[in-house]
């Protein structure tokens, strides 16, 4: 079983010079947009950009790492031009974008919209043809056939995205469990992810993949005192809303590779694809969870910073022990009494 694909999509929109690519480009973007789908548009050209021989062409021709130019109408990021490649023009797009346009005139390995100027190449996957008398009607039908080629829910392929894009580029089961659970979290508690007011305070049991991808999904993060981890080995988190006081614990369901039934080399793909489609309450257990996060839990600046007395170090959020001696730092109280530090 292959892998579930994660977005972005690729659509070749392939034909010669004056064929009507970029319209037949223009024509998809404006059935595609008011779907919610967002668009990018990717194209290679012989000719150079429109750089005016002012500030931006002098400094462009100096060879900075990146350029970027605000506009009335837009901000345009410049790069260097790299190998050229389909694939590293599509790695340029921001996770966000749900859909890549590629305007071309030779074959790519994407499905394709093509001109009926020109023929089909072995192996290419045609999703429509136009002509330039019916650039509309065959924009409709092109358009039906890339929007379908597309995840029905696009909210959570761009949590996957940003998720993937967390855990170095790499999309395994792990982090499809960690989004899936961080959104669930979220829909239970009515949070809208990625939380940006500091409204949620996230304990994760596992430092592994799902780790990433909770950090990822919900916007907390442990420099904000809204992530921390107890590494029970247990791929579980609670989600206190700090707004209503409500607190939550999800869980992923002890049979879920039991239930999956793969085994061998395809395991993986299999769980992966299984996660990515099975319903909420059949990957997880939610329950409702009374603990109170104390005033030294909360995020904000330190309510209290002590040194101690052995190693002369501060330790800040009261996270000190105090011993016989007074107040000393984890590793030193249990360097002075192993058996009693702590208790």
């Amino acid at each position: 079983m292959e892998a579930p694909t994660i977005g972005p999509a690729v659509v070749a929109v392939r034909g010669p010079s004056r064929s009507g690519k970029t319209a037949m480009v223009c024509a998809l973007i404006e059935r595609l947009a008011p779907e919610g789908v967002r668009v990018g548009y990717a194209k290679r050209t012989h000719h150079g950009l429109d750089l005016p021989e002012k500030a931006s062409g002098r400094v462009w021709a100096a060879g900075p790492a990146a350029m970027a130019i605000a506009c009335p109408d837009r901000l345009q990021v410049t790069f260097p031009p790299g190998d050229g490649a389909a694939r590293t023009l599509i790695r340029s797009f921001p996770a966000e974008v749900d859909l890549v346009l590629l305007e071309t005139h030779s074959p790519e390995p994407f499905p394709t919209v093509r001109s009926e100027l020109i023929a089909g190449a072995p192996g290419e996957v045609t999703l429509a043809t136009w002509s330039l008398a019916d650039i509309d009607g065959a924009a409709d039908r092109a358009g039906a056939a890339v929007r379908a080629l597309l995840p029905q829910d696009l909210d959570l392929d761009r949590a996957l995205r940003r998720a993937r894009e967390a855990h170095g580029e790499h999309a395994c089961a792990g982090v499809i469990l960690g989004t899936r659970l961080a959104r669930y979290a979220g829909r239970v508690l009515g949070v809208d992810l990625p939380d940006r007011e500091k409204r949620l305070v996230v304990r994760v049991e596992i430092a592994r993949c799902a780790a990433d991808a909770i950090q990822a999904v919900t916007g907390c993060r442990p420099g904000r005192r809204t992530l921390r981890f107890v590494d029970y080995g247990k791929l579980a988190a609670t989600f206190w809303d700090l707004r209503t006081g409500r607190a939550v614990r999800v869980a992923a369901r002890g049979d879920l590779r039991e239930r999956v039934g793969a085994t061998g080399a395809g395991r993986h793909a299999a769980q992966a694809a299984a996660y990515l489609s099975w319903a909420d309450e059949e990957l997880f257990t939610v329950r409702e969870v009374a603990e109170a996060l104390g005033e030294l839990e909360l995020p904000g600046p330190p309510l209290r910073r002590v040194v101690c007395g052995g190693c002369g170090e501060e330790v800040a959020d009261g996270r000190e022990l105090l011993t016989a001696s007074g107040p000393r730092c984890r590793p030193c109280a249990v360097a002075a009494d192993p058996e009693g530090a702590g208790c």
